[in-house]
C-alpha cells in the first residue's frame, strides 16, 4: 500500500469499502472529492503540516498525480476517503462504521505513536 498517487488513494479506499465489482457504488469522483475535503480538515486539525503550502485539489481526470502528503499521514486520509464514503450509505450500521474511520484518521492525524 504505497498510497503515491490519486488512484493508489481510489484503489485502496475501494478495499476497505470492499466495492470491487463494476460497477461501482462509490464513483472515482466521489472518492476524490472525498480525498480533497480530507486535505482541508487535516489542515484545520494540523496547520503545521501545510506550513508554506497550498492545498492541491486533486481529480481522478490525473489518476497518475502524485499525492502530496506526509507518509506518516497517508493512512490517515485512505481512513477519512472511507468514512466519508460510508456516511452516504443509509444502513445505521455503515454510520457506525463510517464514524469509526473518521475518528481514526482524527486520531492519527492528532496522536503520536512511538
Amino acid at each position: 500500500m504505497a498510497l503515491d498517487t490519486v488512484q493508489n488513494y481510489v484503489d485502496d479506499a475501494r478495499i476497505l469499502l470492499q466495492d470491487k465489482r463494476v460497477p461501482y457504488r462509490y464513483p472515482d469522483a466521489d472518492l476524490v472529492l472525498a480525498h480533497n475535503m480530507s486535505l482541508l480538515e487535516a489542515k484545520k486539525l494540523r496547520p503545521d503540516l501545510f506550513i508554506n503550502r497550498s492545498i492541491p485539489a486533486y481529480s481522478i481526470a490525473s489518476p497518475s498525480t502524485a499525492v502530496v502528503v506526509d507518509e506518516m499521514y497517508r493512512v490517515a486520509h485512505l481512513y477519512y476517503i472511507v468514512g466519508q464514503a460510508q456516511l452516504r450509505d443509509d444502513e445505521e450500521v455503515q454510520d457506525q462504521r463510517a464514524a469509526a474511520f473518521l475518528n481514526m484518521f482524527t486520531q492519527k492525524l492528532l496522536s503520536v505513536s512511538g
